[in-house]
């Protein structure tokens, strides 16, 4: 993706990639929903493994972009993948984003929620759906947006609505306002699934791409555990309301250090 894509298209690309994830999942779980009566819950895993053998038969046919050697950009890249190669500034994006990623909770929080107020599982697996809606929805603007105004004003409003999400569900009592904070939850993942990873892109070197977008994806995961063991455990053991302070908390860490987060000049 980062290869492929023109620097001046390249949120819009990461958008277009995250929308059709999007687009995948509403799918894939429709699909399932309405095929489980029919063929029960081991088929429907069979009948999953059909989409993927197909995905790897496509991919053989997409050529991968020669890009013509540069005389800046080191002969011989070592293959030991090292944290202190890449640049200072894509560090401290890095350890933002990570900090962010401690504290998102995720989507099933919210559907907790909604469960938590009243309302019916089955009703809750339609909010899901439209979260994802959303999400799919808005990916390709945010992505475009972020290709015109800059990645960091995209992911300082993402990290608000973030925080609009949190702080809402400390208070919501009633149906229409998890439906809205749903949709809001669903702008704000738009707008920094595909802005976050365009960014690294941006503020890696040529030739350490691969390794910027494996760090970044690493210290997501390695910090996604815990988080989401610390929003558990914030829920069971003091209170629902707890969780989503504990989120808000850490948005607000995080937009105060992104700050300090340079954008990379562009031509």
């Amino acid at each position: 993706m980062a290869e492929s894509s023109d620097e001046s298209v390249r949120g819009k690309a990461y958008g277009f990639h995250r929308a059709m994830d999007g687009i995948g999942s509403v799918s894939g779980a429709a699909l399932a929903f309405l095929l489980l009566p029919i063929l029960g819950y081991r088929n429907i895993f069979l009948f999953a493994f059909i989409p993927g053998i197909i995905a790897v038969f496509v991919i053989l046919f997409i050529k991968e972009k020669k890009t013509p050697a540069r005389e800046e950009e080191p002969k011989e890249i070592s293959i030991k993948l090292s944290f202190k190669e890449l640049p200072m500034n894509l560090k401290l994006f890095i350890i933002v984003s990570s900090i962010f990623a401690l504290g998102h909770f995720g989507y099933a929080f919210l559907l907790l929620r909604a469960v938590d107020i009243g309302l019916a599982d089955n009703m809750a697996i339609l909010l899901y759906v439209l979260l994802y809606i959303v999400y799919t929805v808005c990916a390709i603007p945010s992505g475009t947006l972020s290709d015109k105004i800059g990645r960091k004003p995209v992911l300082r409003a993402g990290y608000v609505l973030f925080g609009i999400t949190s702080l809402g569900l400390v208070f919501t009592s009633n149906i229409y306002s998890i439906l809205f904070l749903f949709v809001i939850y669903g702008i704000f993942y738009a707008m920094i699934d595909g802005t976050q990873r365009a960014f690294v892109v941006d503020l890696a070197p040529k030739h350490l791409k691969a390794t910027a977008l494996g760090t970044f994806h690493a210290a997501i995961g390695l910090v996604a555990l815990p988080g989401g063991y610390i929003a558990g455990l914030l829920w069971d053991k003091i209170s629902p309301e707890t969780t989503f302070i504990y989120g808000l908390t850490l948005a607000i860490i995080s937009l105060v250090l992104l700050t300090f987060v340079k954008d990379k000049m562009r031509r």
